[in-house]
Protein backbone atom coordinates (compact mmCIF):
# COMPACT_ATOMS: atom_id res chain seq x y z
CA UNK A 1 0.00 0.00 0.00
CA UNK A 2 1.18 3.56 -0.19
CA UNK A 3 0.59 4.49 3.53
CA UNK A 4 3.76 3.40 4.38
CA UNK A 5 6.07 5.69 2.18
CA UNK A 6 4.70 8.76 4.74
CA UNK A 7 6.44 6.68 7.49
CA UNK A 8 9.86 6.70 5.47
CA UNK A 9 12.34 9.82 5.65
CA UNK A 10 12.65 12.27 2.50
CA UNK A 11 15.80 11.31 0.82
CA UNK A 12 18.01 14.90 1.44
CA UNK A 13 19.30 15.31 -2.32
CA UNK A 14 22.60 17.37 -2.67
CA UNK A 15 23.65 18.82 -6.14
CA UNK A 16 27.48 19.86 -7.07
CA UNK A 17 27.66 22.28 -9.87
CA UNK A 18 31.61 22.61 -10.65
CA UNK A 19 31.74 25.43 -13.65
CA UNK A 20 35.78 24.97 -12.39
CA UNK A 21 35.98 21.65 -13.77
CA UNK A 22 37.36 23.05 -16.89
CA UNK A 23 39.49 26.09 -15.91
CA UNK A 24 40.74 25.08 -12.25
CA UNK A 25 39.95 20.98 -12.35
CA UNK A 26 40.02 19.47 -8.53
CA UNK A 27 38.46 16.44 -9.16
CA UNK A 28 39.63 15.46 -5.79
CA UNK A 29 37.91 17.76 -3.82
CA UNK A 30 34.93 17.51 -5.74
CA UNK A 31 34.69 13.75 -5.05
CA UNK A 32 35.72 14.47 -1.38
CA UNK A 33 32.71 17.05 -0.79
CA UNK A 34 30.52 14.03 -2.39
CA UNK A 35 31.32 11.48 0.29
CA UNK A 36 31.13 14.03 3.08
CA UNK A 37 27.29 14.47 2.00
CA UNK A 38 26.76 11.26 1.18
CA UNK A 39 27.65 9.80 4.59
CA UNK A 40 25.40 12.17 5.84
CA UNK A 41 22.65 11.22 3.79
CA UNK A 42 22.54 13.24 0.82
CA UNK A 43 21.68 11.54 -2.54
CA UNK A 44 24.26 13.75 -4.83
CA UNK A 45 24.65 14.53 -8.15
CA UNK A 46 27.69 16.29 -9.75
CA UNK A 47 27.33 18.36 -12.67
CA UNK A 48 30.61 19.73 -14.76
CA UNK A 49 31.88 20.13 -18.34
CA UNK A 50 29.15 20.90 -20.69
CA UNK A 51 26.43 19.93 -18.12
CA UNK A 52 27.13 23.13 -16.28
CA UNK A 53 24.94 25.40 -18.44
CA UNK A 54 22.22 28.06 -18.00
CA UNK A 55 19.39 25.83 -19.16
CA UNK A 56 20.56 23.86 -15.50
CA UNK A 57 20.05 27.17 -13.80
CA UNK A 58 17.35 28.36 -14.95
CA UNK A 59 15.54 24.86 -14.03
CA UNK A 60 17.83 24.38 -10.43
CA UNK A 61 14.43 25.28 -8.23
CA UNK A 62 12.35 22.54 -9.82
CA UNK A 63 15.12 20.21 -9.41
CA UNK A 64 14.44 19.13 -5.76
CA UNK A 65 17.29 19.45 -3.79
CA UNK A 66 17.93 21.00 -0.59
CA UNK A 67 21.27 22.08 -0.91
CA UNK A 68 23.13 22.89 -4.37
CA UNK A 69 26.58 23.67 -4.12
CA UNK A 70 28.18 25.94 -6.63
CA UNK A 71 31.78 25.76 -7.87
CA UNK A 72 32.02 28.64 -10.40
CA UNK A 73 33.43 32.01 -11.79
CA UNK A 74 32.09 34.77 -10.33
CA UNK A 75 32.81 38.83 -10.72
CA UNK A 76 30.79 42.28 -10.00
CA UNK A 77 28.22 44.15 -12.12
CA UNK A 78 29.36 47.06 -12.55
CA UNK A 79 26.57 49.40 -13.62
CA UNK A 80 26.74 52.74 -16.11
CA UNK A 81 26.81 54.76 -12.87
CA UNK A 82 30.23 53.19 -12.44
CA UNK A 83 29.25 51.63 -9.61
CA UNK A 84 29.09 47.60 -8.57
CA UNK A 85 26.21 46.81 -7.83
CA UNK A 86 25.35 43.33 -7.74
CA UNK A 87 26.86 39.95 -8.71
CA UNK A 88 26.61 37.65 -11.47
CA UNK A 89 26.75 33.69 -12.27
CA UNK A 90 29.40 33.00 -15.13
CA UNK A 91 26.88 29.98 -16.27
CA UNK A 92 28.53 28.92 -19.89
CA UNK A 93 30.81 29.84 -22.11
CA UNK A 94 29.98 33.00 -24.28
CA UNK A 95 28.66 32.76 -28.02
CA UNK A 96 27.00 35.49 -29.62
CA UNK A 97 24.17 33.44 -31.67
CA UNK A 98 22.75 32.00 -28.34
CA UNK A 99 20.66 33.78 -26.19
CA UNK A 100 20.65 37.05 -28.52
CA UNK A 101 17.32 38.23 -26.07
CA UNK A 102 18.72 37.71 -22.71
CA UNK A 103 21.80 39.08 -23.78
CA UNK A 104 20.27 42.55 -25.00
CA UNK A 105 17.80 42.57 -23.01
CA UNK A 106 20.32 42.94 -20.16
CA UNK A 107 19.23 39.81 -18.46
CA UNK A 108 22.84 38.24 -19.06
CA UNK A 109 25.96 39.60 -19.67
CA UNK A 110 29.23 39.04 -20.90
CA UNK A 111 31.76 38.37 -18.53
CA UNK A 112 36.00 37.13 -18.33
CA UNK A 113 36.78 34.80 -16.19
CA UNK A 114 40.07 35.78 -13.86
CA UNK A 115 41.06 32.40 -14.09
CA UNK A 116 41.82 31.53 -17.80
CA UNK A 117 40.40 34.39 -19.00
CA UNK A 118 37.32 32.55 -20.98
CA UNK A 119 34.18 34.52 -21.75
CA UNK A 120 31.47 33.51 -20.28
CA UNK A 121 27.31 34.16 -20.07
CA UNK A 122 26.99 36.15 -16.51
CA UNK A 123 23.55 35.57 -15.15
CA UNK A 124 22.12 38.61 -13.40
CA UNK A 125 19.96 38.25 -10.00
CA UNK A 126 17.12 39.83 -12.30
CA UNK A 127 17.10 36.77 -14.31
CA UNK A 128 17.38 34.61 -11.03
CA UNK A 129 14.05 36.12 -9.20
CA UNK A 130 12.19 36.82 -12.89
CA UNK A 131 13.44 33.56 -15.00
CA UNK A 132 14.07 30.51 -13.23
CA UNK A 133 11.57 28.53 -13.00
CA UNK A 134 9.63 27.15 -10.38
CA UNK A 135 10.82 27.47 -6.65
CA UNK A 136 13.32 26.34 -4.68
CA UNK A 137 11.90 23.42 -1.63
CA UNK A 138 13.55 25.72 0.99
CA UNK A 139 17.14 25.19 -0.48
CA UNK A 140 20.68 26.22 1.20
CA UNK A 141 22.31 27.60 -1.88
CA UNK A 142 26.13 28.13 -1.56
CA UNK A 143 28.10 29.83 -4.46
CA UNK A 144 31.81 29.43 -3.99
CA UNK A 145 32.99 32.05 -6.53
CA UNK A 146 34.79 35.22 -6.48
CA UNK A 147 32.02 38.12 -5.13
CA UNK A 148 29.30 36.26 -4.66
CA UNK A 149 28.52 37.71 -1.39
CA UNK A 150 29.75 41.10 -2.94
CA UNK A 151 26.49 42.65 -1.39
CA UNK A 152 23.23 40.88 -0.22
CA UNK A 153 21.29 41.59 -4.32
CA UNK A 154 22.25 37.79 -5.64
CA UNK A 155 21.69 36.42 -2.31
CA UNK A 156 18.18 37.87 -2.04
CA UNK A 157 17.30 37.05 -5.69
CA UNK A 158 18.10 33.25 -4.38
CA UNK A 159 15.79 33.75 -1.17
CA UNK A 160 12.63 35.52 -3.49
CA UNK A 161 12.85 32.19 -5.39
CA UNK A 162 12.68 30.17 -2.33
CA UNK A 163 15.69 29.08 -0.57
CA UNK A 164 15.98 29.33 2.82
CA UNK A 165 19.82 30.47 2.94
CA UNK A 166 22.41 32.04 0.51
CA UNK A 167 26.45 31.15 1.69
CA UNK A 168 29.26 33.19 -0.72
CA UNK A 169 31.94 35.19 -0.66
CA UNK A 170 32.86 38.40 -0.14
CA UNK A 171 35.65 39.89 -2.50
CA UNK A 172 37.91 38.36 -5.56
CA UNK A 173 39.41 35.13 -4.00
CA UNK A 174 42.22 32.37 -4.87
CA UNK A 175 41.02 28.91 -6.30
CA UNK A 176 43.20 26.97 -3.40
CA UNK A 177 41.61 29.66 -0.78
CA UNK A 178 37.65 28.51 -2.50
CA UNK A 179 38.62 24.95 -2.75
CA UNK A 180 39.66 25.21 1.16
CA UNK A 181 36.85 27.23 2.19
CA UNK A 182 34.38 25.13 0.56
CA UNK A 183 35.29 21.67 1.73
CA UNK A 184 35.60 23.08 5.31
CA UNK A 185 32.00 24.41 4.80
CA UNK A 186 30.68 21.06 3.50
CA UNK A 187 32.15 19.42 6.46
CA UNK A 188 30.41 22.10 8.73
CA UNK A 189 26.83 21.72 6.70
CA UNK A 190 27.12 17.66 7.04
CA UNK A 191 26.72 18.22 10.96
CA UNK A 192 23.32 19.53 10.37
CA UNK A 193 24.22 22.97 12.55
CA UNK A 194 22.42 25.93 11.97
CA UNK A 195 23.73 28.28 8.88
CA UNK A 196 25.48 30.98 11.44
CA UNK A 197 26.99 28.22 13.08
CA UNK A 198 28.31 26.94 10.22
CA UNK A 199 29.44 29.77 8.74
CA UNK A 200 31.30 30.95 11.93
CA UNK A 201 33.08 27.67 12.42
CA UNK A 202 34.33 27.65 8.97
CA UNK A 203 35.83 31.08 9.26
CA UNK A 204 37.42 30.45 12.81
CA UNK A 205 39.23 27.20 11.00
CA UNK A 206 40.34 28.40 7.64
CA UNK A 207 40.21 32.55 8.42
CA UNK A 208 39.67 34.77 5.55
CA UNK A 209 42.16 34.72 2.39
CA UNK A 210 45.42 35.51 3.51
CA UNK A 211 45.84 38.09 0.16
CA UNK A 212 42.71 39.50 -0.52
CA UNK A 213 40.92 39.00 3.04
CA UNK A 214 38.13 37.68 1.42
CA UNK A 215 35.28 35.82 3.88
CA UNK A 216 32.44 33.68 4.16
CA UNK A 217 29.27 35.61 4.43
CA UNK A 218 25.60 34.18 4.68
CA UNK A 219 22.57 35.70 4.33
CA UNK A 220 19.08 33.77 4.92
CA UNK A 221 15.08 34.32 4.89
CA UNK A 222 13.70 37.13 6.91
Amino acid sequence: STTSSHSSPTVLRAAIIDGLSEDAPNPNLVREMREILASAGYSVTIFNGSSVNIELFKKLPTMGFSLVVMRLHGGRIQQPIGLFIGSGIFAEPFDENKYTYEYKSGYFLRGVAYIGGREYFVITPHYVSEKFEGSFPGTVIVVLSCYSMWDQVLASSFIEKGASAFIGIDHKVDVMYLDKVGLELIKQLSKKISIEEAVAKVMEEVGPDPTTGARLLYYTKK
